[in-house]
């Protein structure tokens, strides 16, 4: 039962870790036309790439991006309840 619950949590920590990563991508994809410059010549339902790309990942993509990570979490957070329901009962 305690290599179950070992696993529960590195799964934990390994959502936490790969969600962080994603959050800071999505949040911060503007930079990638500074390191970039040749992605900046390019226009995208009328605006020029480098405004809405990162309107669209900041507001759109952080959006999705956490509801994974909240749908995720949730369904681990469940999952060690559970366990820790077996473990007190035994």
């Amino acid at each position: 039962m305690e290599e179950i619950m070992n696993s529960a949590y590195k799964k934990e920590i390994r959502y936490t870790l790969l969600f962080s990563v994603l959050l800071l991508l999505t949040g911060h994809c503007g930079l990638f036309f500074v390191a970039f410059p040749p992605l900046r010549n390019t226009m995208i339902f009328g605006f020029p790439s480098q405004f809405i790309i990162p309107v669209l990942m900041g507001w759109i993509g952080l959006m999705v991006v956490t509801g994974i990570q909240a749908k995720l979490t949730n369904r681990l957070d469940d999952e060690i309840q559970e366990m820790e329901n077996v473990v007190e009962e035994a």
